[in-house]
Parts: C-alpha cells; sequence; structure tokens
C-alpha cells in the first residue's frame, strides 16, 4: 500500500467512525513552531509524520440556547465523543503497523490553573488542535484566532492523532472567511461585543491584542457553575446555514 492508499483508508474511516471533518497536516509542518518546547508533534511521538486532525459539528440549533444546561450538556457530549473517535482512529492506524497518540480535545481546569498560579502570561495547551486544523487545510483563524471551516464557521470542536504513519498532507485553505477582516466592520465584531456584554470580556483580534484569554474565559466559565458559554461562537454569521 502506497502513502496516497494509507491516507485514503485513514480518512475513510474517520467518516465512518463519525468525524464531520477530517485533514491530514505533516508534522513538521510550520505552525508547529511557535509550540512551546516539549508540546510539538515529533515531541510528543518521535518519529512522528503527519497529524490527523478531526472535527465535529456543533449544532446550532442547541448551541442558540446558550446560556443554559442543554448547550453545556451537549459540549460536554461532544468532548466524550472526540475522545472516543480519536482512540478508535489511533487503533485503527496502530492495527497498520504504526504507532499513533491523541491529545485531549481540551485541557482540563487542573492544567490551566496550574499555569494561573505560575503566572503565566498566556495559556499553553498541551496540544494547540487550532494549529493542527489550519495546518491540514481544514479553515483559517477569524478574528479571535478561533478556526473558522466553510462548512461550519466557528461551530466545530477538534481533536488531533499525531502518528508515525508517512499520509499525505492536505493542501492550506486559500482564502479568507472571517467577514470582519474581508470587509472590516462588516460584522461589527459580534464575537468580541457578545464576550464584553454578557460573558467574561475574554476575546481580542488576534494575533495583534492577543485572541482568546483562556484565563479569563475560564473564569467566566466557572461562575456560571461549570456550563459551556458559547456566545462567541453563538452569534458568529460564518457558516451559518
Amino acid at each position: 500500500m502506497d502513502n496516497a492508499e494509507l491516507t485514503e483508508l485513514v480518512k475513510e474511516k474517520a467518516l465512518q467512525i463519525g468525524f464531520d471533518l477530517v485533514g491530514i497536516a505533516d508534522a513538521n509542518d510550520r505552525q508547529f513552531a511557535h509550540a512551546p518546547e516539549g508540546h510539538k508533534p515529533t515531541e510528543y511521538l518521535p518519529g512522528a509524520q503527519s497529524v490527523v486532525v478531526g472535527g465535529r459539528e456543533v449544532l446550532d440549533e442547541i448551541l442558540q440556547t446558550t446560556p443554559g444546561p442543554i448547550y453545556s450538556k451537549h459540549y460536554t457530549q461532544l468532548n466524550t465523543w472526540l475522545l472516543e473517535g480519536a482512540d478508535l482512529l489511533a487503533k485503527f492506524i496502530r492495527r497498520h503497523g504504526f504507532k499513533a497518540i491523541w491529545f485531549p480535545e481540551t485541557d482540563d481546569y487542573h492544567y490551566l490553573d496550574s499555569q494561573r498560579t505560575r503566572n503565566v502570561k498566556v495559556f499553553s495547551p498541551s496540544f494547540s488542535h487550532i494549529s493542527a486544523a489550519t495546518a491540514a487545510g481544514l479553515g483559517v483563524r477569524g478574528k479571535i484566532g478561533v478556526v473558522l471551516t466553510p462548512q461550519f464557521g466557528p461551530r466545530q470542536r477538534w481533536i488531533s492523532v499525531v502518528t508515525t504513519a508517512p499520509l499525505v498532507p492536505d493542501a492550506k485553505f486559500k482564502g479568507e472567511l472571517c467577514l470582519d477582516r474581508i470587509k472590516p466592520g462588516t460584522c461589527g465584531s459580534k464575537c468580541i461585543e457578545v464576550c464584553q456584554e454578557r460573558a467574561s470580556g475574554a476575546l481580542k483580534p488576534w494575533p495583534e491584542e492577543g485572541g482568546v484569554d483562556m484565563f479569563r474565559c475560564n473564569f467566566a466559565i466557572l461562575k456560571a457553575r461549570g456550563s459551556a458559554c458559547g456566545m462567541c461562537i453563538k452569534v458568529c454569521p460564518v457558516g451559518k446555514r
């Protein structure tokens, strides 16, 4: 089996498992160059050649109920599904003779708080699914640095599987999706505005002002007694059906 055939086999399996989006990135892609020491794909898995990125759609009808228990439960459901889906995909790759490691769809509170208590200025995730998704050509970063896709806008959650399998990387996404970047003022920076008014004020333009302040965002979630927020992706007009 050549690399192209193996790549198609892995993608087909990911779709069969139930991922809505799937892309392949080179494990040495420049998108990973800014990761902290020890957090690059090849540092987690020596000999890594590829990163398989899977996305699962956030259902907009449920998202529109946020803030509240319905969306919070959906958020938890998606996270659980992504973990199970990535584990199935990693095992599939391993059965074909390659090594594979998946990363949590999001870091837990203790991981984030450990950085907060050390007075770290900018939160560093254990692995950047945003970098992986853009490296895999699935979308482009928008106004606040969140990945936008042509299919769902910002309404998907990601997980990544790093592997030694020599898969064929997908081409980078070309073009722009963020309306406020295509034509400034078009959407009025709805994501930033709603966060300032109804959530934590954790959002700023990316990259010049840093994008999402995860410490403030996470604090707002804790104030809501653990409920997921989602206000910023709720109001984004990109990818609306």
